[in-house]
């Protein structure tokens, strides 16, 4: 967490300069589950294959949790993705009148 704030505190002061951003440091574009899922895909389980190949009595115990950790994170940014598009599709359907709110249509009989 201190590190992904960090990351965007540092594109949010290149953007101030006018600078490019790397996309894995600006916040309109990364969240903390995309941003592990990155993370663990590129870095760890490439480097900890490397040693497991070195060392392969470690191979499980090393690997083993940055697997689940790589589930559990791809999990978390896919279920994140459907609630962004379903939470754009029923922005959609109150804009074009779709939707109703059954609330409003009962009336008060005082």
């Amino acid at each position: 967490e201190c590190l992904l704030q960090e990351f965007f505190m540092q594109s949010d002061a290149e953007k101030l300069e006018g600078l490019p951003v790397a996309p894995f440091m600006d916040r309109e574009k990364v969240t903390k589950p995309t941003a592990q899922v990155g993370f663990i895909q590129y870095v760890l389980i490439p480097l900890y294959e490397s040693l497991a190949r070195l060392f392969p009595e470690i191979r499980e115990p090393i690997l083993a949790p940055v697997n689940r950790a790589f589930e559990y994170y791809s999990d978390m940014s896919r279920k994140q993705k459907e609630m962004e598009e379903n939470g754009g599709e029923i922005a959609r359907k109150l804009s074009q009148g779709e939707l109703s709110d059954k609330r409003s249509s009962v009336s008060s009989k005082e």
